[in-house]
């Protein structure tokens, strides 16, 4: 990660731990709700547009938003956090988990205490959440599956068995399983993928980074890599060496999550694939939906979708031009 991007994500871990916007109370005279949401990690870049997103809609619906999470992902401290958002009686959360037991535990302990709580980017099916909004991830994990099998039929080697390793988060996080799954289902018996290793990196940036550099270093028989997110894709190529030594000797990588760097590294060639998900929408429309659930009782539908986008070879510079990098806005 560069120097610039670090000193703006330790800012931002300072600054953001508690936003509040407090402008403009609602037109129909309502004390302004307090909404909290909790993005996985304020040290994974790809909340920043979400951040940005929900900040504006916040301020246009004339709500507090309190934007809280752990510097890196951790269920423990995130259910603390949720637990100290309870007892203070914020009105909404929003928020990214993974879908385990303590999960389930707080969110109803929320929920029965008349707050209301919904998910995005990261679900938990099994809490009794109100609604979840994001991408579906088994049907994007299906399309980088069915994007793999285009680059490998377009080299010849659709019969040939491919070593693969998959790079996830956590094998707890309901979305990233779907993710994987929507992968094998849609590579089987299309190509001859054999999976040798299924690599996480605990949803941090460096972890994926130093475990990618490492892997490839002492497995460059490695064929294909599929990143099931785009954790280590915030740096450039040179801080990249062995990954980039591997994709220049043939390997092939696709991966979920489209921003301005992850798509540098496809336009050099160390990417052949990328599939985005709309981060700002997530934030920005879930904030939206809760708040018209609290002050109007609109319920929404349990899943909210947004879309995907794709990125290859024939829309990559366009795609170059849309994607500016974070640290300009």
């Amino acid at each position: 990660m560069s120097k610039a991007l670090t000193s703006f994500l330790a800012v931002f871990m300072l600054l953001a731990i508690v936003l509040t916007t407090t402008e403009a109370v609602a037109a129909d005279a309502q004390e302004p709700l307090t909404i909290a949401v909790l993005p996985r990690a304020l040290g994974n870049p790809i909340f920043l547009d979400a951040f940005e997103a929900t900040q504006k809609r916040a301020h246009e619906l004339g709500v507090r938003l309190e934007w809280v999470a752990p510097f890196d992902f951790d269920s423990e401290v995130q259910v603390e956090m949720i637990e100290n958002l309870i007892r203070r009686g914020v009105d909404g959360i929003l928020a990214s988990v993974n879908d385990e037991e303590a999960i389930h535990k707080v969110f109803q302990k929320a929920m029965e205490q008349g707050i209301a709580v919904a998910t995005f980017d990261g679900d938990s099916p099994g809490s009794g959440r109100l609604f979840h909004i994001g991408i579906d991830n088994y049907s994007a994990g299906e399309a980088i599956g069915h994007a793999l099998v285009g680059v490998l039929k377009g080299r010849g080697l659709e019969n040939a068995e491919l070593d693969t390793m998959i790079m996830t988060g956590f094998r707890e996080a309901f979305h990233h399983e779907e993710r994987i799954r929507g992968f094998l289902a849609a590579t089987e018996g299309q190509v001859n993928l054999k999976i040798r290793d299924i690599v996480e990196n605990e949803d941090t940036v460096e972890k994926s980074i130093i475990l990618l550099e490492d892997y490839v270093k002492h497995n460059p028989d490695i064929e294909v890599i599929y990143f099931v997110g785009g954790w280590p894709f915030y740096v450039p190529s040179e801080a990249l060496p062995n990954f980039q030594r591997w994709a220049q000797a043939g390997g092939i990588a696709v991966g979920i999550d489209l921003f301005y760097d992850a798509l540098l590294l496809q336009k050099a060639g160390l990417i052949q694939y990328l599939i985005g998900q709309d981060m700002a929408a997530m934030g920005a429309l879930g904030l939206e939906l809760l708040v018209n659930y609290i002050r109007h009782g609109e319920v929404p539908p349990a899943f909210v979708e947004v879309g995907l986008e794709h990125a290859n070879e024939s829309n990559i510079d366009r795609l170059l031009e849309i994607h500016k990098p974070w640290l300009v806005k």
